[in-house]
């Protein structure tokens, strides 16, 4: 009993207990939660711009007007390239260095450092923008306040990274034109991320952004994330798969039926007679130089059914191959040739032999019958 005693007496306890519901903010669900520029793609659509949202770098099109993308995806000469002549020829790129892909989340206080490379660097270098990491112990860089186009926006951006151009102080801000188009760098791309977008200036900041582009165009925002040999297949593997489907359909319609031209309903068989066969086994036989043996049997039976029936008849004494010739009607040089001739010479002769035997063969079974 002792047992049952312990199992009841552990059930009230635990149904005695109280508990506490704690609310702990995890982030945001939806497509807030995977697309951190979701509210500035909103508030960009409200100001009349038509967006678009890419998860891996792409080539920026001719309809194109302003791209904001991580700068840690401007990874390799390629991409660079790329952006530079974008740029050159009327487009704004707005590179965000920190906070600014898809995988940081807004209410964690770690967010993994950005990977620059090389080539983002020598970007920059081209349109006179110096970006410079800060040293071990010293401060991030903090900064309340930006000027653009003679105006000031008030921001609440702190980074590790600071960017100049020329011999202005570092900050966390830095738009130049380059060439036709114009080159923006935020260091902290909090300040257009869900959360904070409706913090300070920070939307009026990308409205004005936005107006400083003299190109009219769709506004593409770059999520970062990790490039995905699914979206690499989706984009470069369908083309490959059309030609493969065309390669084998028309292999299909070349080589079966079905799928074919559809055939004459009145088109000759293919099947062949019992006498095709004959005919064939008959010319096989002849290319092997045995027709001769092909007349061996009809001719044995012939002069075994011809010497029974000149018994009977009391014409032994007669010429046979005489005799045969009266009773098929035939000449007597044409018997003596199909019975006594070694092997036709030809085919046309094989014939003209086979028909006189049958002719014979006919006859004596019709005596013999009688």
């Amino acid at each position: 009993m002792k047992p049952w005693f312990l199992l009841a007496a552990a059930a009230f306890v635990l149904t005695s207990c109280e508990y506490t519901e704690v609310q702990r903010e995890i982030g945001y669900k939806g497509k807030a939660r995977i697309n951190p520029w979701l509210a500035a793609e909103k508030f960009t659509q409200k100001m009349g711009w038509d967006t678009r949202s890419e998860i891996s770098w792409s080539v920026p099109d001719w309809e194109d007007a302003v791209w904001v993308i991580p700068a840690s995806i401007l990874s390799n000469e390629s991409f660079v390239r790329q952006a530079r002549t974008w740029v050159r020829d009327g487009g704004h790129l707005i590179l965000m260095i920190e906070h600014a892909d898809a995988e940081t989340n807004d209410w964690s206080e770690y967010a993994p450092s950005p990977e620059l490379e090389p080539p983002l660097y020598s970007l920059l270098k081209s349109a006179h923008i110096d970006l410079t990491k800060k040293t071990a112990g010293a401060k991030s860089t903090v900064q309340d306040r930006v000027v653009f186009e003679g105006l000031e926006y008030d921001v609440k951006a702190e980074s590790d990274v600071a960017v100049s151009v020329g011999n202005k102080d570092p900050g966390v801000f830095a738009s130049v034109k380059d060439g036709e188009g114009r080159l923006t760098v935020i260091t902290d791309g909090r300040i257009f991320r869900n959360r904070w977008i409706s913090d300070h200036d920070h939307a009026a900041l990308l409205a004005a952004l936005l107006e400083s582009t003299e190109a009219d165009g769709i506004v593409g925002f770059m999520r970062g994330a990790s490039l995905s040999i699914w979206a690499m297949l989706r984009q470069y593997l369908w083309p490959v798969l059309i030609g493969i489907c065309v390669t084998l359909f028309l292999w299909l319609w070349k080589n079966l039926k079905r799928f074919g031209p559809v055939e004459d309903a009145t088109a000759p068989s293919e099947l062949r007679g019992y006498e095709h066969h004959l005919e064939a086994l008959g010319h096989f036989q002849w290319r092997l130089d045995r027709a001769g043996s092909l007349l061996v049997p009809l001719r044995t039976k012939i002069i075994e059914l011809g010497q029974h029936a000149s018994v009977r008849t009391g014409c032994r004494d007669m010429d046979f191959f005489q005799y045969l010739a009266d009773r098929a009607d035939l000449p007597r040089d044409r018997v003596l040739r199909a019975l006594a001739e070694a092997a036709p010479s030809d085919p046309a002769i094989l014939t003209r032999t086979t028909t006189d035997l049958q002719q014979l063969l006919k006859v004596l079974n019709n005596s013999s019958m009688k």
